[in-house]
């Protein structure tokens, strides 16, 4: 039986449960990388998923883990995209998104902007210059990482800032994950 979008990302959403427990040991939050890029799309957004890579390849080159840069819809709209965006308190964010998830002292913050829906036009080359909040938010991360500096999102312009109340990372995962189980 083939693999649906719904069971790949199912998948997906227990791999990456099971990093953010590992990673926090008790915690339940991101530990040693400075933030968790959540993608949420669906398989059309080739755009999107260009950017995924993007951030994939300076996460790799930055030693984040697995749990550090997740997509979900890679392959196709999915019931886990949809209970995430509502788990995380997110229902209105549009798809595709990017979701930059940090820890701060009053606990989880998320940085939201849209990413291009669909693919580029053939023949167009690529319409994202420098300033557009992705490219940005990627900035400022690798200059975290590079200098062992604090990293501080609230200055990006395009980002929408909204703090979570709803207990870990880990914690909002695991509950999304048995809402999931139980429907199926």
């Amino acid at each position: 039986m083939p693999e649906t979008p719904d069971s790949h990302d199912l998948d997906k959403l227990n791999r990456w449960h099971e990093g953010l427990k590992l990673e926090s040991v008790g915690s339940g939050e991101p530990g040693g990388f400075p933030v968790c890029a959540l993608f949420l799309a669906s398989g059309e957004d080739r755009r999107a998923h260009d950017i995924f890579r993007v951030y994939r390849t300076a996460f790799e080159g930055l030693g984040a883990d697995f749990h550090d840069l997740v997509i979900f819809g890679q392959h196709g709209l999915s019931s886990t995209c949809s209970a995430l965006k509502t788990g995380l308190g997110l229902s209105s964010l549009q798809t595709p998104s990017l979701v930059l998830i940090s820890v701060t002292d009053g606990g989880l913050v998320f940085h939201t902007t849209g990413l291009p829906a669909g693919a580029l036009a053939p023949g167009k080359q690529e319409e994202d210059s420098g300033e557009v909040p992705w490219k940005m938010a990627l900035e400022a991360i690798k200059r975290s990482v590079e200098e062992g500096s604090e990293l501080s999102l609230n200055g990006v312009k395009g980002l929408e800032r909204s703090d979570f109340s709803g207990g870990s990372l880990s914690e909002t995962v695991a509950k999304v994950k048995l809402q999931l189980e139980a429907a199926n």
